[in-house]
């Protein structure tokens, strides 16, 4: 009972909201049709820049703005204005370096530059800040740049990484004015560990730049890969035996020319190795006269965690003189 209690009297209360603003919003009509000054957000559109160049620093993307209007329209433009075409023309076509657009001259001059919809029956009367943008162009210019991986994969206990990490792409494009651009040799990465992981990761990151509407670039996040499997064990045996500096005069074979041995490493890597991706090899020139058997020397790939159990441990050689 004390469950429903709430639940009523949150369901009251809900109403009670909406009966409020739906009485805000009619006596708004009441009212509308006596005229306001009412300041929206408006946002700032940059036409025709030059052909080569480009914005050379960050430009206020908005700008507060003074309009005149009914009750009424107001309202309609308060609810509408996001989904409309409302907007401040900045036209640099004569701008060649640098300008200072004093907004109010420069709109007062260009009315036509203060974008507002035939259906919006309103009155533009002042930009209300910033009272002034400054306009600067850089020669526009592009550059690939590697990409600095920030990442690092923390395993749990009992699983290893199998390989080198992977991102994609490890370069990315970037456009935008000369003096930032020119200076740029990496893009890093935001720093991120994966703890605890158990298994492979393909995952988005994003890159640590602060994306400016001056600044493009063909990603802002790369794909990062690691092949994360669980450790296990197996046996490879027929391992062949290689012997190596053998004279030119002189005829040398293992016994036994095949060794087994026992190898860790990720699961489904070791699992996908041949008896021939493991190098054992005896120096001929190891051998001393009286030398007919010796330990081999062992090379397996470098996802290999260790091997053991080599067997036999010992090789020995058998020697032919060939005939001159």
């Amino acid at each position: 009972m004390t469950k429903i209690s709430k639940t009523t009297k949150n369901g009251h209360l809900s109403v009670l909201i909406g009966a409020f603003f739906f009485a805000i919003i009619l006596w708004l009509f009441v009212i509308s049709e006596k005229n306001y000054r009412y300041v929206f957000e408006m946002p700032i559109e940059i036409r025709n820049i030059r052909e080569g160049k480009t914005l050379g620093g960050e430009v206020s993307p908005t700008a507060d703005v003074r309009f005149l209007g009914s009750g009424r329209e107001l309202l309609k433009t308060l609810l509408l204005k996001s989904i409309s075409d409302f907007k401040l023309v900045l036209d640099l076509e004569r701008v060649n370096t640098s300008y200072d657009f004093y907004l109010n001259e420069y709109f007062d001059k260009y009315n036509q530059k203060v974008v507002i919809p035939n259906s919006f029956n309103i009155q533009y009367v002042e930009v209300v800040r910033p009272e002034s943008i400054q306009i600067s162009l850089d020669d526009y210019i592009v550059k690939t740049i590697k990409v600095k991986s920030m990442i690092s994969v923390e395993p749990s206990p009992g699983f290893i990484i199998v390989g080198d990490y992977n991102i994609s792409p490890k370069s990315i494009e970037f456009k935008g004015p000369k003096e930032i651009i020119e200076n740029m040799e990496s893009i890093e990465t935001i720093p991120k560990v994966f703890k605890s992981i158990k298994s492979p990761i393909n995952s988005k990151v994003p890159l640590s730049f602060n994306f400016t509407r001056v600044i493009e670039s063909s990603d802002s996040l790369i794909i990062f890969k690691a092949n994360v499997q669980s450790i296990g064990e197996r046996i490879i045996s027929e391992v062949p035996v290689k012997i190596l500096n053998v004279p030119k005069n002189i005829q040398a074979f293992p016994n036994p020319s095949t060794v087994s041995l026992n190898i860790s490493g990720g699961v489904e890597f070791i699992a996908s190795l041949q008896s021939n991706d493991i190098y054992v090899y005896l120096n001929y020139s190891d051998f001393t006269k009286n030398e007919i058997s010796n330990e081999p020397t062992i090379e397996v790939p470098n996802d290999v965690i260790e091997w053991r159990d080599l067997s036999p441990k010992s090789i020995e050689l058998t020697i032919r003189r060939l005939p001159e």
